[in-house]
């Protein structure tokens, strides 16, 4: 056996014995010529299973050392009959040796061999499972391994408030004259509810409260449910039990008293309000618990009461509207709690509903985008081949840009499959977000409402905020950075127009333009037949003018340098090509050299040939892209000349019916080519495309993939809060006039620190709410309804800063039932669009943003958000002159001028950590019926912080919460409130992951109680 001497000496000498005392113990005699054993006086002291003896010469053995030490355990304590008096042995189970000592007395003897006894870990490993035993005998439960809850709001759980439906009644506590503690100190009063319906015989724990902080008097905020839309046993029994929770942190509590009710002596009081007298554990005074109670829409039914009494007359009922039901077509698995809070006018309460459900577009819009976006891959590889050979130059890039498509089309169907296989609930896990198979699934993408009811003004207001994880490619990491700082690079590799704007984004520009006008003269085409049959003479000649205008704009674009000296570049390598292939091989045209199609040897002819996959193929001939416009110019002044002799001969004899015959084909001339002009422009900038990526292939993939990944959660996000919006203000004129003047205002709150991987989480977020302003909505009328938004293309490519050739700009549809559809302006049931402006405003909260703040580089985020106040401005400017003044000449402090002001003042003022601008920011967006969309990483701890923080704001600005109440509010929604289950839904713990060492350098009021958060593996 390994020990350490000096901590068994001090074992020896310090702390509280067992037992001590003098003993005769046969030992070796002392001295050196001396043998043999025989009884001496020693000293023992037994410290646990530990047994030392010193020597005992008449003094303290408070300085000595032990002469040894035995240890009591695999070992019995015997009887010794045969050779002393008062003696009793020490036998060790495998030894010869045997211990023997004797007592002064037989009482010193009987109580050192019961010490000793007890002293060893066998023993005391017995004694506690004859305790376990009578335990679980008593109470039907083991103590060790079912122990009973000791953590309060977190093993007590509303049995109601995880059902989809409201409670069928619902009660709110408060206690009156509860005793102080032993110090003289207000309890922090809690209270568990438990409940048992006859004939049961057990209680089942049902509910809980939150925790008053030191209260004699605590109104409790959180209220309790029973039952669901079938009713409620009247009949039930419920046993309030009101404790006193000494340390949060542990859950240590005691019980200050208990009261017992059932639902019946509530429901049949005239005012549903009773009060009980606590029973404590001592026969003292221990307050007062008076609950009252009200009925959610449902007829209960008073038949239950017991037989022999008299009817009562009904009880007055307190209602309140089904919120829950509005989000059931969009939204899963809704949870629900309620809370009543306090007014600045005591005698007027608030009823306030939270809830919180999954989006079930998580995983739809998703794959909507995987489709449309494997369909763009398959046209950009069209175009590539239709490029056909390029000198070697260009031919690697090309052939690297036509693999990495075919790639993406490959992983884009694999992804497509998975998600299209996917079962379980409709959203992603924070667990998950490096889950490469759900890399296009928003991370926790979750709606969280607040309903308020006022009761004495008979007042509803809805307040909706979703909460979703950043728009970043996680699984992807941030070795190289995020998507910001990767275009940048990428743009860095482009050539640029005046050294200003690439000349990729000036082409996106164009081709976007090309599609305008392509369209604009289709249309006008097509008018122009209905205007020659029904119209008059000047009809004709303004449709004739706008649609030479709109054709002479198209060649104007057609002419531009960019254009131009691309297309004639194109043409000469192609020519070259020709001219080379026919030096080395003369025969060609003869068909001499070829083989199937394929030409022989490993000379490939450069004019017209395609890659098929493996090699180059030939196909058909192409029209000179000078001839191309020439041909478009022409055949619209030979549909002009038509017009213009109908105008001439507009009260001769023309025949209308034979000028129709024949401007048709003028018509169809026209469009057909339009769409060749427009082939061929793609197919021009397609080879600018090549001829500014080369060597960059590898990095234009990583960006696509990247892009794609965040754009797919952001348009997720986006179509999820749009549909809630809509549902909730669809019978708002003011709103529906607003979408078609001005267009959706959504605004996002980021809660990333620019520091280590967040930065570039931030980097990608940023792009990512960016490229949301290349989406608009359209609104369909259905008679489906489960339908479901649908994302198509719009026509327009990606442009701007970093323009994308390579992607479209997207549309949503949205389907209404015919009751919301005939509510829509007329313009947008017509198919007008609803475009959007994204806004965004990050402030770094946690440890990492002090981090950046001291020794790191906050520019991205005061860039970010000095950008997007100027977005901010814009859109109210356009509002005001589209719709009017917001303030409605109200002037001073809440008005839309004042909160411009101080948004523009905390942007550009140097502060760490300034959330005024989230505050702020927030105000703003809810003044303009915008969306409001929270994210942090995960969205799960800083964000439910954030959500909280806002209700609580929202309740003190527009519904007079009480200022009292303001700090129990907060911590009730953060302890009892929805958010604890969005972190049990995402890592299966209901505690924020935050710990001691991040909350001080987290704000205050971003803080968390004492008890709802600790360190979660997850």
């Amino acid at each position: 056996m390994r020990f350490n001497n000096k901590e068994l000496v001090s074992l020896a000498h310090s702390g509280v014995f067992d037992k001590e005392g003098p003993l005769l113990m046969k030992d070796k005699l002392d001295g050196l010529f001396k043998k043999g054993e025989e009884y001496q006086k020693r000293y023992l002291r037994l410290k646990g299973n530990l047994l030392f003896y010193f020597k005992d010469k008449d003094r303290s053995v408070s300085s000595e050392l032990p002469l040894g030490v035995l240890v009591i355990e695999r070992c019995a304590v015997e009887l010794d009959l045969e050779s002393v008096d008062f003696g009793f042995l020490l036998v060790y189970e495998g030894e010869e040796y045997t211990y023997k000592f004797q007592a002064p007395s037989e009482e010193e003897r009987d109580d050192w061999i019961q010490k000793i006894h007890t002293a060893s870990y066998e023993c005391l490993k017995m004694q506690l499972q004859s305790l376990r035993e009578q335990i679980q005998a008593k109470t039907g439960r083991d103590p060790i391994t079912q122990p009973p809850p000791t953590e309060f709001g977190m093993e007590f759980e509303t049995q109601s408030g995880n059902a989809n439906d409201d409670p069928a009644l619902e009660i709110c506590l408060s206690c009156k004259d509860l005793p102080n503690d032993i110090n003289g100190q207000a309890p922090n009063p809690f209270i568990v509810l438990s409940t048992i319906v006859p004939p049961q015989q057990t209680w089942i724990q049902h509910s809980n409260t939150e925790v008053v902080e030191a209260s004699n008097d605590p109104q409790f905020l959180k209220t309790i449910g029973f039952g669901d839309k079938e009713g409620v046993d009247i009949n039930m029994r419920v046993k309030i039990m009101v404790y006193h929770v000494k340390e949060r942190l542990t859950g240590t509590m005691s019980q200050l008293g208990h009261a017992i009710f059932t639902l019946q002596d509530v429901l049949m009081n005239v005012e549903m309000k009773t009060t009980l007298r606590l029973v404590g554990p001592d026969p003292l005074d221990c307050g007062t618990v008076t609950i009252m109670a009200w009925v959610n829409d449902t007829n209960l039914s008073l038949s239950h009461a017991e037989s022999g009494t008299s009817p009562k007359k009904p009880a007055i009922v307190r209602h309140r509207s089904k919120r829950v039901d509005t989000l059931r077509p969009h939204y899963k698995n809704i949870i629900t709690r309620t809370f009543r809070f306090d007014t600045t006018n005591g005698d007027v309460k608030l009823l306030v509903h939270e809830y919180m459900g999954e989006s079930i577009l998580t995983f739809d819009i998703p794959m909507q985008l995987l489709k449309l976006w494997i369909e763009e891959e398959k046209h950009v590889l069209s175009q590539l081949q239709d490029i056909g050979q390029l000198p070697l130059e260009y031919e690697s890039d090309q052939i690297s840009m036509i693999t990495v498509s075919a790639s993406i089309v490959s992983k884009y169907t694999d992804l497509l499959n998975k998600l299209s296989s996917h079962q379980g609930p409709c959203f992603k896990a924070s667990v998950k977000k490096a889950d490469k198979d759900l890399e296009f699934v928003p991370l926790n993408l979750h709606l969280q409402r607040m309903t308020v009811i006022n009761e004495e003004k008979n007042t509803t207001g809805w307040y909706d905020m979703i909460t979703v994880g950043a728009f970043t490619a996680y699984a992807q990491k941030y070795k190289h950075g995020g998507l910001s700082r990767l275009l940048s690079q990428l743009q860095d590799s482009y050539s640029t127009e005046n050294n200003t704007v690439t000349n990729l984004s000036v082409a996106c520009d164009l081709v976007n333009s090309i599609y305008d006008l392509k369209m604009s003269i289709s249309k006008d085409c097509d008018s122009l037949c209905k205007v020659a049959v029904n119209g008059t003479g000047e009809e004709l000649t303004a449709m004739a003018d706008s649609l030479q205008k709109r054709v002479r704009k198209l060649v104007e674009k057609c002419e531009t340098p960019l254009v131009q000296n691309t297309a004639d570049e194109f043409n000469r390598i192609k020519e070259e090509m020709t001219r080379s292939s026919k030096k080395l091989s003369p025969d060609s045209d003869s068909g001499d050299n070829t083989n199937d199609g394929v030409p022989n040897g490993d000379v490939k002819p450069g004019n017209n040939w395609k890659w098929s996959g493996t090699d180059f193929v030939k196909s058909s001939s192409t029209e000179p892209w000078e001839m191309t416009r020439l041909n478009t110019e022409a055949a619209a002044m030979c549909l002009i000349s038509l017009v213009d002799d109908l105008v001439l001969n507009k009260n001769g004899s023309l025949d209308r019916t034979s000028w129709l015959d024949e401007i048709s084909p003028a018509v169809s001339k026209m469009k057909s080519f339009l769409e060749i002009v427009y082939q061929k422009i793609l197919l021009i900038v397609m080879f600018l495309n090549i001829k500014e990526s080369r060597g960059n292939s590898r990095l234009m993939h990583i960006v696509r993939y990247r892009r794609d990944v965040c754009f797919s959660h952001a348009l997720t996000t986006l179509v999820s809060g749009f549909v809630t919006k809509l549902t909730t203000s669809i019978s708002s004129e003011d709103f529906l006039k607003q979408l078609q003047e001005i267009g959706l205002f959504c605004q996002f709150e980021g809660l990333l620190s620019c520091h280590g991987d967040e930065m570039g989480m931030i980097e990608d977020y940023c792009v990512a709410i960016d490229d949301l302003k290349f989406v608009s909505f359209q609104f369909v009328k259905t008679e489906e309804l489960d339908a479901s938004p649908t994302v198509f293309q719009d026509g327009h490519f990606k442009s701007g800063a970093f323009g994308d050739f390579h992607r479209h700009c997207v549309s949503v549809n949205v389907p209404l039932e015919e009751e919301m559809f005939s509510k829509l302006p007329t313009k947008l049931q017509r198919g007008g669009k609803v475009p959007v402006t994204p806004v965004l405003f990050n402030i770094g909260i946690n440890e990492q943003a002090s981090l950046a703040d001291k020794i790191g580089d906050t520019s991205l985020q005061e860039r970010i958000n000095a950008e997007n106040v100027a977005k901010v401005f814009t859109y109210l400017d356009n509002y005001e002159q589209k719709l009017g003044s917001l303030d409605k000449g109200k002037s001073g402090q809440g008005t839309i001028n004042d909160l411009k002001n101080k948004l523009h003042y905390n942007t550009t003022t140097k502060k760490s950590k300034n959330t005024d601008v989230l505050k702020l920011a927030s105000e703003i967006c809810r003044k303009i019926h915008g969306i409001r969309i929270t994210s942090c990483k995960s969205a799960k701890d800083r964000t439910s912080m954030s959500v909280t923080l806002e209700q609580v704001y929202i309740l003190q600005q527009e519904h007079d919460l009480a200022s009292h109440v303001f700090t129990q509010a907060l911590d009730c929604f953060r302890s009892e409130g929805v958010r604890r289950e969005n972190t049990f839904k995402n890592i299966g713990s209901r505690k924020y992951a935050f710990n001691s060492f991040q909350l001080l350098y987290v704000p205050k009021l971003y803080r968390p109680p004492n008890g709802t958060y600790g360190n979660v593996q997850g």
